[in-house]
């Protein structure tokens, strides 16, 4: 079964006429960049700035609010010079090379490590940007590249004479919320030629609840039906059911999976291949459609995706969308409007809730993976236009059913959350008596 998907896997690549690389955290890891890791080699990166701060990962290093800027840029230069100053392709970039060969192709990566550019790949968008990026506070068209500054920053602060005057101007900043107009614009248009062609997405180590990137590459995927889908995560891996027959999930390391999907031969990697798509008769999209009307205020159906149904909904203050449950996994992603707050009940009795929006530094996210099972509410978050829409995809092969909570288990279950639950459960009557 392996080696038949993996065989398969290498006919897509050499099938392919455009060639879409996706990458996040799980690629840089397997060259040796962990943001999120608490080890020895955080110390060894940080130094002294670890204990003094009480970080605890790259990431936190590189949100934590300092009292001055000198240890800021100090961090930023230590990262940029271990992690990029002299940075060597890895084998995972020459590999990717092969993969690609003479295509057209493009790479959107949320990593901030500048690997891709520095590896010799031309066609490159950093969502995130980059820590060499620096961004002018006053124009925010406006970066400069701050890859000797930082290199001199850390050569002073190894040699103990950094003082404030080697800092970049105090109007540049690394906003990694910040667009590469550029970069945009060529990913652009990239994604327009490839219109008509055998576009194939290759993402490596995205995890499968990122949704900057992911679940609009589903989305991608699922409106061409030309398209194929390469996913290579080591555990878990995610793949939207209305494209399962034009995915293939490789469940290991990034070496391993190139190396098979290069060579076409299996080296024991997990491998799940096509799964058939089964499609909702007219009568079971239009119960699903009634049903949906009990949980939701206000929603229209886009069936104009191949294989999916985007729906679209709306709330405001008065009313919210109510509790419900799904047997499949879905990816909301904001759309217009206010943000919106995604009350979640997990099956293993988890309460979280997600803010969509687009203000990062409320914590807002764009979009995000909700798994099978969970229960969820939706309300309007207030802003300026009294209302938020949202915008999730549901699988054609689903039955349309969805699941009502009992709402007596449910408060006895959560009870920190009942004010949430009764709130949005308005229409139980029958359960509220």
């Amino acid at each position: 079964m392996s080696n038949k998907d993996v065989q398969l896997a290498h006919k897509w690549v050499e099938e392919a006429d455009e060639i879409l690389v996706t990458a996040s955290n799980g690629f840089a890891i397997s060259e040796g960049l962990n943001l999120f890791a608490n080890d020895e080699k955080l110390r060894e990166v940080l130094g002294d700035l670890v204990d003094k701060y009480h970080l605890t990962s790259i990431l936190m290093a590189f949100s934590y609010k300092y009292p001055n800027r000198l240890d800021y840029w100090r961090m930023a230069a230590r990262v940029a010079e271990y992690y990029s100053y002299n940075y060597q392709p890895s084998k995972y970039m020459k590999q990717l090379q092969k993969i690609i060969a003479d295509r057209p192709y493009f790479i959107w990566t949320s990593n901030t490590d500048h690997h891709f550019v520095q590896a010799g790949f031309k066609n490159v968008f950093e969502i995130e940007s980059n820590w060499y990026k620096g961004w002018n506070k006053l124009d925010s068209n406006a970066n400069v590249n701050l890859k000797e500054t930082l290199h001199q920053i850390f050569l002073k602060d190894q040699a103990g004479t950094l003082s404030e005057k080697d800092l970049p101007d105090k109007n540049i900043e690394l906003n990694f919320n910040q667009f590469d107009k550029k970069q945009i614009a060529d990913f652009r248009e990239f994604l327009a030629n490839s219109e008509n062609k055998k576009l194939l997405v290759l993402e490596l180590g995205i995890g499968p609840n990122n949704q900057l990137i992911k679940a609009p590459t589903m989305e991608l995927i699922a409106s061409d039906p030309q398209s194929k889908y390469i996913t290579i995560n080591k555990g878990e891996l995610n793949i939207s059911p209305e494209i399962a027959n034009r995915s293939i999930g490789f469940s290991g390391s990034i070496e391993d999976a190139f190396e098979e999907i290069i060579s076409g031969k299996s080296l024991g990697t997990k491998v799940i291949g096509p799964k058939k798509v089964k499609k909702l008769s007219p009568s079971e999209l239009k119960e699903q459609e009634k049903m949906l009307q009990k949980f939701f205020p206000d929603y229209m159906i886009n069936a104009s995706f191949h294989g999916t149904t985007p729906m679209y909904v709306t709330i405001d203050d008065e009313h919210p969308s109510l509790l419900h449950g799904v047997e499949f996994g879905q990816s909301w992603m904001y759309s217009i409007g206010d943000a919106a707050r995604v009350h979640c009940f997990t099956p293993d009795g988890k309460y979280y809730h997600v803010d969509l929006g687009l203000d990062k530094s409320k914590d807002q996210l764009h979009g995000f993976y909700v798994n099978p099972g969970t229960l969820v509410g939706i309300e309007h978050l207030p802003g300026p236009t009294g209302f938020s829409q949202l915008s999730v995809n549901l699988p054609m092969q689903n039955n349309g059913r969805i699941m009502m909570p009992r709402l007596t288990e449910l408060k006895l279950l959560f009870p920190a959350q009942k004010e949430i639950i009764e709130k949005l459960s308005d229409d139980y009557e029958s359960e509220k008596n």
